[in-house]
């Protein structure tokens, strides 16, 4: 089941409310300018998949849907607990950092913890299979795999260009997923 949590970003130990329920999570994010809602994925694949498989089952459904939500570009995070490069690839997203032009975060399957800080709130996903984030251009975020990831997660962008890290260490200061 997904979750929200909503913090005031000055008080990282106590979330103001803690939600649940995908209709109370899609009008509280909506409120912040965020765009949350639940897809049907076309199959049911396991975090760890092979490449091969991924292609098969997500391929042509996943350039249709891209296209059709204006997205471009992909970075697939399909991990379990035994990949060899866990550690550096958590690591690498667990910086606040942004992105010049829109972004989406689809869960395919497992679990993932996606953090947005939108003014002076904290919004923290747990997201699972089926959720599906649209980040408007500028939308400051964290995201977290877990010390021991079981995510099969995709990034889509409308460009090209990279997240990049912004200098706020925000991010440090909020729980992890798992913690």
């Amino acid at each position: 089941m997904s979750s929200l949590a909503v913090y005031q970003h000055t008080s990282p130990e106590l979330p103001n409310k803690i939600l649940n329920h995908a209709e109370d999570i899609a009008s509280t994010l909506a409120a912040a300018g965020i765009d949350y809602r639940q897809v049907e994925l076309p199959a049911a694949l396991r975090p760890g998949c092979e490449q091969a498989e991924f292609d098969a089952a997500y391929g042509l459904w996943l350039q249709a849907f891209m296209g059709k939500e204006g997205h471009v570009q992909q970075e697939l995070f399909n991990l379990q607990r035994n990949h060899p490069q866990k550690l550096e690839l958590r690591a690498r997203h667990l910086d606040e950092q942004s992105q010049s032009t829109a972004s989406a975060w689809l869960f395919l399957g497992g679990f993932a913890q996606l953090s947005l800080h939108l003014d002076d709130h904290v919004y923290m996903l747990q997201g699972e299979k089926g959720d599906l984030l649209s980040l408007p251009a500028g939308t400051r975020y964290w995201f977290d795999l877990g010390e021991e990831p079981h995510a099969l997660v995709a990034r889509l962008s409308a460009s090209e260009d990279a997240p990049v890290r912004t200098d706020d260490d925000i991010a440090s200061r909020f729980a992890r997923l798992g913690d």
